[in-house]
């Protein structure tokens, strides 16, 4: 168990697109649900210390956002009639491609300017692990998954307005 844990970190840092093929065929959801964890309960700690209630609280949040990813992402797969991914394998798709992040509090560490510009190259990492994941997991081009970042934004944008014009205007009827 210890050697295949440690050969899917590895895969996932330095072949990730060799190991993320064949996590999609054969998931492991409890190791990614230790990778999931493990960021999380370690993101606490550099951000409040060592605190127990703040760390399971981190690693709960964590957790379930998870779940929410990979369930926003396959609930995308079947609205654009793509063949839904199995559910376990896009959470350990997603769950692997967050070893990235481990990289943030190394970064900030180092403090000032370079700190700052590493800490982006790191979450940078970040964001295009979790593509390329979701990418193999659903069978697309990254590309064509990358296309959802700005268009999320967008859309968050565009609901805001159309439900800051639907209040604004039931307002005015009454």
């Amino acid at each position: 168990m210890l050697d295949s844990l440690l050969d899917n970190i590895y895969g996932a840092w330095f072949m990730p697109e060799r190991t993320f093929r064949t996590l999609r065929e054969q998931p492991v959801l409890g190791q990614a649900f230790g990778v999931v964890a493990l960021l999380n309960g370690l993101e606490a700690i550099r951000r409040s210390g060592a605190s127990l209630p703040a760390m399971l609280l981190a690693v709960l949040m964590g957790v379930l956002g998870w779940v929410s990813l990979a369930a926003l992402l396959q609930l995308l797969a079947f609205c654009f009639g793509r063949s839904a991914p199995s559910f376990a394998a896009l959470l350990c798709l997603t769950g692997f491609a967050g070893l990235p992040w481990l990289l943030l509090g190394p970064a900030q560490s180092l403090g000032g300017v370079a700190g700052s510009l590493l800490g982006l190259v790191a979450l940078l990492w970040f964001v295009v692990w979790q593509v390329r994941a979701a990418a193999v997991a659903l069978e697309l081009e990254w590309w064509r998954l990358a296309g959802l970042i700005p268009l999320t934004f967008l859309g968050g944008i565009l609901a805001l307005s159309w439900l800051t014009s639907s209040i604004v205007t039931l307002a005015s009827l009454g």
